[in-house]
């Protein structure tokens, strides 16, 4: 990996953030340009890669030691968004919740603990992080996190933290996105307290009234008939009916078969609840077809900006390494706002693009800075070069 000679021109908004002092800016910046654009995503590798950075020691008490309010940064984070038209959220917006898990290998770091983790599928040591995300049809963008303490406080309390966070942050969104870990007669009234909308899906065996009877909603989807629609390209057979659903009440009750695109294989089976009585099926799909982008949030972080990678064990640091991920990813954003360059389908699902202009970035200061000064030779390039390697 070259070195990263200047900061990326995405971390310029960091200037104006009040949460940070001068010398703090000056970390901050070096870290996000590190998530960015390093190969190496840790403290030593960032300290090692981007040239402006202090010292690896500086860098880590930044990160420990150094205070600075991440309630701010998330805030003033969150207004700076809100300064273009293609990341200002709107009443229209939605707000996933979901979590996801970070593989770890020692016990020593904050809240490390044994999950099960459907996506290998079986048990992984690691951390487990609840995240609520903004989305609509042209971005995406975190809102905040909470960290998951096993044993002490349940994840729909977390949820529900979250929640409340982004009421007094003023998230105008009117609709929430869950699944079926989150859809609780806790977490749903508690939405409703705010007149929030929501739509969820829930699990197989969850009890419907049907018929004078209380059954299954998988018994239910073989007693009906479904109807063929298609969306957005995709076919399904679909049936709808305000029901009372176990613990949730009367609720809309979707379900859905979507057709497979692979001949022989079996349709794709959900069943979807919400307390959006009169909405048309069709939306009830669309809006919860949107739950993928926290999806592709989570896959982007972790393949380019090094989510998980953070080996500190002090509980600060490791809040201040997801704090800094929600900014680089933020500030990504938001330069993919300002840029002419792409897609607006582009802007609100991938980094991709903007990572490779931010590498782009660093190759054209790289070369910058070995050409413009008449001091440093090839050999000093070379320096800096193998000095990465040690």
């Amino acid at each position: 990996m070259l070195p990263v000679t200047s900061f990326l021109s995405c971390t310029e908004p960091i200037d104006q953030l009040a949460c940070f002092s001068t010398r703090q800016k000056h970390h901050s910046k070096t870290y996000v340009t590190g998530l960015v654009a390093a190969s190496n995503k840790t403290v030593q590798g960032i300290s090692n890669h981007v040239l402006p950075a202090k010292s690896e020691r500086a860098l880590n008490k930044f990160l420990t030691e150094y205070d600075w309010d991440e309630d701010q940064l998330n805030k003033e984070r969150l207004a700076l968004l809100q300064q273009a038209n293609d990341t200002k959220w709107s009443s229209e917006g939605v707000v996933i919740i979901d979590d996801t898990f970070t593989h770890k290998t020692g016990e020593q770091i904050p809240n490390v603990g044994k999950f099960y983790d459907h996506t290998v599928p079986g048990y992984i040591w690691g951390q487990n992080l609840i995240y609520a995300l903004y989305a609509d049809e042209k971005t995406t963008y975190p809102l905040g996190f909470r960290l998951y303490e096993k044993d002490a406080q349940r994840r729909i309390e977390l949820a529900i933290e979250l929640v409340d966070e982004l009421i007094e942050i003023g998230v105008p969104a009117d609709t929430y996105l869950f699944d079926m870990s989150y859809c609780s007669e806790e977490f749903v009234s508690h939405l409703e307290t705010h007149s929030k909308e929501w739509v969820s899906a829930v699990k197989s065996d969850a009890r419907v009234v049907y018929g004078g009877e209380r059954i299954r909603v998988d018994v239910l989807c073989q007693r009906i008939d479904t109807v063929p629609r298609t969306i957005d390209g995709e076919t399904y057979h679909i049936w709808t009916q305000k029901r009372d659903v176990s613990r949730l009440g009367e609720v809309k009750l979707l379900i859905t078969k979507k057709e497979s695109r692979n001949e022989g294989e079996e349709p794709s089976v959900k069943y979807i609840v919400s307390n959006k009585i009169d909405a048309p099926a069709s939306h009830l799909i669309e809006l919860y077809a949107m739950r993928w982008r926290v999806e592709t949030f989570f896959r982007d972080t972790k393949q380019d900006l090094g989510f998980g990678d953070c080996e500190l064990r002090h509980v600060a640091g490791a809040s201040g390494d997801w704090h800094l991920l929600m900014l680089a990813y933020s500030l990504l954003k938001l330069g993919a706002a300002h840029s002419a360059v792409g897609t607006i389908l582009e802007r609100a699902t991938s980094l991709r693009n903007d990572i490779k202009r931010s590498f782009r970035e660093s190759v054209h200061n790289l070369l910058s800075w070995a050409l413009n000064s008449p001091n440093r030779s090839t050999d000093d390039l070379m320096h800096q070069i193998e000095g990465m390697f040690v």
